[in-house]
């Protein structure tokens, strides 16, 4: 399989009653991604004695999916009208259910595991992804694995800035009655990665292997986050239970 082309635009194809229907949004960039990241609400609040709690990603992918939104093949147009981008309101005017579906591939990355003749080497840690990018020409959804980003290990200092940054939250309406706002780290997790990545594999600038320059500027944020987010989990010991 190709490897992932950074700078191109993406293509999200959605199949809907027997028909293809693509929609093409420019490179998210990073003030995007931020964008994104703090447009999720979650929320907790006492009521009546229970612990409320509200998280709400959807608003924030839908704003997300508007905001890069470049055009669109396969939708009936108005009469008159030979391109979507000519109607007012275009955006919106698109099925909920298929800018959902493109929100939905945006942030279809998930942490694969290294394969079991792997060494880890002192000094350097690998971090695998899989990952829906976007269609092949004939609008074939494509799923990248073990994409890999290689970083430096990282130290105490940094642990601690995560672990703060990930625990923030502020209080709206006063002490007794007021709502809890978490805040995400994942700026942090941003700033974290570009400190410590040191290359990748399975990604292209301009149809070359970015260096790590390239790495920090044209990978993608959302990539970055839960690269960081496999980077600093513990790993789960070996337990024999059977054991005396």
């Amino acid at each position: 399989m190709p490897a992932i082309e950074l700078t191109a635009p993406r293509v999200i194809s959605i199949e809907d009653r027997g028909k293809q229907y693509r929609l093409t949004l420019s490179r998210i960039t990073k003030k995007q991604w931020l964008a994104y990241f703090e447009a999720i609400v979650s929320t907790s609040e006492n009521q009546n004695g229970q612990s409320i709690n509200f998280y709400d990603t959807s608003t924030a992918r839908l704003e997300l999916v508007d905001s890069a939104l470049m055009g669109t093949i396969g939708y009936a147009l108005p009469n008159g009208n030979s391109d979507i981008t000519q109607v007012e309101g275009w955006r919106q005017l698109l099925p909920l259910s298929h800018r959902m579906g493109a929100a939905n591939a945006l942030v279809a990355v998930s942490r694969s595991e290294p394969s079991d003749d792997e060494v880890i080497a002192l000094g350097q840690e690998s971090v695998y992804l899989d990952a829906i990018w976007s269609a092949d020409a004939a609008g074939n959804m494509l799923k990248y694995h073990r994409l890999r980003h290689n970083f430096k290990v990282p130290t105490a200092d940094q642990q601690r800035r995560l672990a703060r940054d990930n625990s923030r939250s502020r209080i709206v309406g006063g002490s007794r009655k007021g709502k809890t706002v978490w805040l995400g780290a994942q700026a942090t997790m941003a700033e974290l990665y570009d400190e410590l990545v040191t290359g990748v594999e399975g990604y292209m600038v301009d149809g070359q292997p970015p260096d790590r320059d390239g790495v920090i500027e044209f990978m993608d944020t959302f990539h970055k986050v839960v690269a960081i987010d496999a980077l600093f989990a513990p790993a789960a010991p070996k337990v024999d239970e059977d054991g005396d």
